[in-house]
């Protein structure tokens, strides 16, 4: 940036450095014009030209040289003034020189005359067009003044008494040298106009050149970046900002962000913008937008530019990708609450434990005195105690497992790990992790639960992946409260690559759209509160990890949502695909 800064300093100096050489070209002409006049004054001294008063040309000579050496010493000094008055009050010299030199040349009968066309034409080559027409009126008052030598004669101090040839010659060569002279000054002026029409167009070429250098870098930048009139019209704009807010129509102002999504204002309601450009002052805001099919949030910050008053305020903003920022932060904070969490959950565990204890012995002795009861029931009601041996072992089961949980958590664990151990019927599974749901599920909720499932063998935790279907079939119900005939569905699928899908459909109301992007975010739920944590399908997805596998939830084939927990099966199971698919080889093979 160093280089543009030097290369404008060059352009604000190419004016005044052109002036100064155009005052050392007329300090040069004047050399030649003051030669000129000794000639003529030597002339005229030698009976020449006779009735020219040769003492006033003389000292006018004497002065235009004194002058012209002083200018030129301060030029080599470096101390010329090189201003446009300057250049003008040596124009404005030169014609009271040239007055003077005609007066004592014979005045307005004087050949020489003419030479006044010359110094209005260079007059307008240094000062313009104004100050050619002061010049014009400077040489018709002048050739006045020399008139009034006819009428006035106390002005007339000379006379033009050249006769004969020697008045033919010298008309001649004073028209010759007028014509001679504004040719020159033409050619110099032409010639001057092309350099000054070549260092336009390098001085066009190299702006433009920067300019695709500065558009380029600008558009590479990971910011938003542009510029705005005092009008709200869109002065520049980067590729990055184009994307996050295109370009007003035509006839329209450009538009707070806060128009199209939720964008975050002061509190009188405005946008930043707005109030960079009412009272210059730097604001910003927040907003969401969809970015190569991903939400991301920017931050708008608005700066107010230095511009001429008669432009009005110009406004630079500035987006920000604030995506990384915010998911860190509230990364910590989950980190935090999780953390908190682990605390509390171990606390829980330690109270937990003696409570579980007194359960699962009453739980024992209950399945004891219900075998005994079993004995002596009349026929009939050995099916009631049976249900309630059932119960009795499920509920000691379950504390059992509610044991291992917190004595992993006292033990330095945490929820999501899994203890893989050996393999696991995945029917069993499912049944357990049905019946502890439905049991308290509403009346009317079907499940169906596909022959598909039996006799596949996973490797998992089968407490940890009875957790897993637990929440999922859990959150199906929940997604069926309000319908009297849904249903949820349960089957299973081997797939090549020696793993199993496990699918659980329910025909509910589906994945609401504000939670879609925050399924196994921690914290993140729907439910009404007090009815959910949000910690259930971060669990279950952290646990179906921790058993080398994936948890997916997406909409159902038909309606409602379909969760798929992909496992992998057994190593027999492994075996019994990899022998099927040999005994289908050769029938392959005979199809071919």
């Amino acid at each position: 940036m160093s280089d543009l800064h030097g290369q404008h300093a060059d352009h604000r100096a190419q004016p005044s450095s052109a002036l100064a050489a155009r005052l050392a070209w007329l300090v040069r002409l004047r050399w030649y014009a003051l030669a000129g006049i000794v000639l003529a004054t030597a002339a005229a001294a030698s009976g020449f030209f006779p009735g020219v008063n040769v003492r006033v040309l003389a000292v006018a000579a004497t002065i235009a040289a004194l002058y012209n050496l002083a200018l030129w010493r301060a030029q080599r000094a470096g101390r010329l003034e090189a201003g446009p008055r300057a250049a003008l009050t040596q124009a404005h010299g030169d014609f009271l020189l040239l007055t003077v030199v005609l007066w004592a040349s014979g005045g307005v009968h004087s050949p020489f005359l003419g030479y006044y066309a010359f110094h209005i034409a260079l007059a307008g080559i240094l000062g313009g067009p104004r100050a050619t027409l002061i010049a014009a009126a400077a040489a018709i008052g002048c050739a006045g003044f020399l008139a009034l030598g006819d009428v006035l004669p106390l002005l007339s101090i000379s006379t033009w008494a050249v006769r004969g040839a020697l008045r033919s010659g010298t008309e001649v060569v004073a028209f010759s040298s007028v014509i001679a002279g504004i040719a020159y000054l033409v050619t110099h002026a032409v010639s001057e106009l092309r350099d000054r029409e070549e260092a336009l167009a390098r001085a066009r070429d190299r702006a433009r050149l920067e300019y695709e250098v500065l558009s380029t870098t600008l558009n590479e930048l990971d910011a938003g970046l542009e510029i705005v009139d005092a009008d709200g019209s869109v002065v520049f704009k980067n590729r990055l900002a184009q994307r996050l807010v295109p370009n007003p129509a035509h006839g329209e102002a450009w538009r707070c962000p806060g128009s199209d999504h939720a964008c975050e204002r002061d509190v009188a309601g405005r946008c930043a913008l707005h109030s960079a450009l009412e009272h210059g002052d730097a604001g910003h805001c927040r907003f969401a937008v969809r970015v190569d099919g991903s939400e991301r949030v920017y931050e708008l910050h608005s700066f107010p530019l230095a511009s001429a008053a008669a432009d009005g305020p110009k406004v630079m903003n500035l987006y920000v990708d604030r995506t990384n920022a915010m998911l860190a932060e509230q990364q910590l904070v989950l980190a935090e609450r999780l953390s908190s969490l682990g605390r509390i959950a171990q606390g829980v565990a330690h109270e937990l434990n003696t409570p579980l204890a007194t359960i699962r012995t009453l739980a024992a002795d209950m399945g004891v005195a219900l075998a005994t009861l079993r004995a002596q029931v009349p026929l009939g009601g050995d099916a009631l105690v049976a249900d309630l041996g059932e119960s009795a072992a499920l509920i000691r089961e379950e504390t059992g497992r509610l044991g291992r949980i917190t004595h992993s958590l006292l033990a330095g664990g945490d929820l999501v790990r899994a203890r893989i151990d050996g393999a696991v019927a995945l029917s069993a599974v499912i049944e357990r992790g049905c019946a502890l749901v439905l049991s308290g599920a509403r009346r009317g909720t079907r499940v169906d639960v596909d022959a598909s499932l039996d006799g596949i063998v996973v490797i998992a935790d089968p407490d940890r992946l009875v957790q897993v279907i637990v929440n999922l079939v859990q959150n199906a119900a929940d997604a069926l409260r309000d319908k009297s005939d849904g249903s949820i569905r349960i089957a299973a699928e081997k797939e090549p690559d020696n793993r199993v899908a496990i699918r659980i459909d329910d025909d509910g109301v589906g994945i609401a759209p504000e939670i879609q992007s925050r399924l196994f975010e921690p914290f993140a739920t729907t439910k009404p509160p007090g009815e959910g944590t949000g910690l259930g399908l971060y669990t279950s997805y952290m646990l179906v990890q921790a058993m080398h596998g994936t948890l997916v939830l997406e909409p159902g084939p038909l309606s409602g949502t379909r969760a798929t927990v992909r496992l992998p099966l057994s190593r027999a199971e492994r075996g019994l695909i990899s022998g099927a698919a040999r005994n289908r080889e050769p029938h392959r093979g005979v199809s071919a």
